[in-house]
């Protein structure tokens, strides 16, 4: 019956004519007749028509429920207990129930309240239910499998709530619960497995608040919701997977704050979300792994905020709103090829932020990351990653380094270039030649000279100070090296001088400090010069000081200009 194109529309428009015939094993006849938004009619189709009191007279006598194909109008399990002066809470056995493509009308509420099914299957499979309101308040489907496959709700409230669900097999896949609220808040599913796969949700309020899952499979691939709020706030998932794989949330507020997803593997992967905020505060993923990966998050705030998740992905994602990651404890956040067009938010405030690794590889920066190189371990970050490649690891110290530059945090942003330098180094003279397995040797010489050269000696051109410090050094070296070939092996080279002989003070000490340091900075006053094999040592000295004034000038240029 819901193969045809009225499981398509989610509003629920029909006219029911009774007839004075049977049909199957019914007396008389309901024709009903199916109307899109536009009045235009879609499909017709026949029930037979059973009363209240029939049913009524079926469960005092211990019968089967057989509703299949059945037009049941108004049915209350509130009445019966009222005509039977039983109290509101005492529940009624139904026993093998069954009520495949039943249709069930009511002028306010069709109610199952309190209702204890029995049998080897509980079936609503393509069932409809009318424009009223559906309600199962507190039923007890025991350890059935319960199906309400392909069922289609009307635009009334439908209330799951507290309802009990045994081990059994639980599926609502493709049910469409029409234009109302739809409520399991403080649902038991146990531990069956658990279906809403292609399930439509309707635009009401959806109220998943306190629902409980144990160790079954749960699904809602491919289900999609209406523009009310989605509301899954301190559900426990339990420890089966957790699959939200392709759901269309459409807009309006989402949230799982609070919840506890188990240690099975959740994935939204290529989830939708519209426009509204969506939060998982204090979500508890265990020691599952989740997966965002291409998911779309549409407009709207994102928050993760003191949230636990042992690894969680959001590989392919465009984060195009305020998105706050600032989770309380976290492994691994993989943010490989992201865009982000808006804040990515990890940078600690009141509380401290525990990531131990986040994958930036191939993400691309449109807006800015809210990140602190000390209060985020962002060294720790980056070199505790297993997977990936020195030259990976060089291009986020790249992207951060950007980063850093255009939110104004200098320091972090030398930081940052410093890593960036040492990796692509590294990764050029260490690591790409063992895969090449040629010119091993060479190119590490190179590495190894570069890395004193420019790392050693200045940081890549940010710590003047440091520079300075191997000015002073260089100097005191080369003086020492003049004060002992001076003094003790003079066939080597001396340190000489045009003043007079009263004047000479060439082989001292202090002399050679001086004699270093004018030409270190290649001043040349000429009263004293290097003879021998130390005329070498003073050219070397002399580009030495050339190098290292430059050095010095590009690094505190460097700092002053920012």
């Amino acid at each position: 019956m819901l193969e045809s194109p009225l499981h398509e529309h989610h509003l629920l428009r029909y006219e029911v004519e009774e007839l004075a015939e049977p049909f199957r094993e019914y007396e008389r006849t309901a024709v009903v007749s199916f109307f899109d938004e536009n009045n235009k009619k879609v499909t017709v189709q026949k029930y037979g028509i059973i009363t209240g009191d029939d049913i009524f007279k079926k469960i005092d006598e211990g019968e089967a429920l057989n509703l299949n194909h059945a037009y049941v109008k108004n049915f209350s399990l509130t009445n019966y207990r009222t005509n039977k002066g039983f109290d509101d809470h005492v529940y009624i056995h139904l026993k093998n129930f069954s009520a495949k493509k039943s249709f069930f009308d009511c002028d306010i509420t069709s109610d199952f309240s309190y209702a204890e099914f029995g049998g080897a299957k509980i079936s609503f499979e393509s069932a409809i239910f009318g424009n009223g309101n559906t309600n199962f308040f507190n039923a007890n489907f025991s350890h059935c499998d319960v199906s309400f496959k392909k069922a289609k709700f009307g635009s009334g409230s439908t209330s799951f709530k507290s309802v009990k669900f045994g081990d059994g097999g639980i599926t609502f896949n493709n049910t469409n619960f029409g234009t109302g609220n739809l409520s399991f808040v403080d649902a038991d599913f146990s531990n069956g497995n658990v279906d809403f796969k292609n399930t439509y949700f309707g635009d009401g309020h959806v109220d998943f608040k306190f629902a409980r899952f144990a160790s079954g499979d749960i699904s809602f691939e491919r289900a999609s919701f209406g523009k009310g709020k989605k509301d899954f706030k301190n559900v426990e998932f339990g420890g089966g997977k957790i699959d939200f794989r392709r759901v269309n949330f459409n807009d309006g507020d989402v949230s799982f704050e609070g919840v506890e997803f188990g240690n099975g593997k959740v994935s939204f992967r290529s989830t939708v979300f519209g426009y509204g905020h969506k939060s998982f505060h204090l979500a508890d993923f265990a020691h599952g792994e989740a997966q965002f990966d291409y998911a779309d998050f549409g407009s709207g705030e994102i928050t993760f905020n003191k949230a636990t998740v042992a690894a969680i992905s959001f590989t392919g994602c465009h984060l195009n709103c305020y998105t706050d990651l600032r989770f309380g404890q976290c492994t691994l956040i993989d943010l490989s090829n992201t865009v982000v067009r808006d804040i990515l938010d990890v940078k600690p405030e009141n509380e401290k932020v525990i990531i131990q690794e986040m994958n930036l590889v191939g993400m691309r920066i449109l807006g800015r990351i809210f990140i602190d190189w000390r209060g985020n371990d962002v060294y720790d970050l980056i070199y505790n990653q297993q997977k990936t490649s020195l030259f990976q690891k060089a291009e986020q110290f790249r992207i951060l380094k950007e980063n850093f530059r255009n939110n104004g945090q200098y320091d972090d942003e030398d930081e940052s270039y410093v890593e960036f330098k040492r990796c692509e180094a590294k990764a050029k003279g260490i690591e790409e030649p063992k895969l090449k397995g040629k010119g091993y040797l060479a190119a590490g010489i190179n590495y190894y000279f570069q890395k004193y050269l420019f790392d050693h000696v200045g940081r890549y051109a940010t710590a003047p100070t440091r520079v300075l410090m191997n000015v002073v050094v260089t100097v005191i070296v080369y003086g020492l090296l003049y004060f002992v070939c001076t003094n003790y092996f003079p066939g080597f080279g001396t340190v000489n001088t045009t003043l007079p002989d009263t004047m000479n003070e060439s082989g001292s000490f202090l002399n050679c400090m001086y004699y270093s340091a004018i030409t270190f900075f290649t001043i040349g006053y000429g009263d004293y010069f290097a003879g021998g094999y130390l005329k070498l040592l003073a050219v070397m000295e002399g580009f030495s000081g050339v190098f290292l004034m430059s050095y010095f000038t590009v690094a505190f240029v460097r700092k002053i200009l920012r």
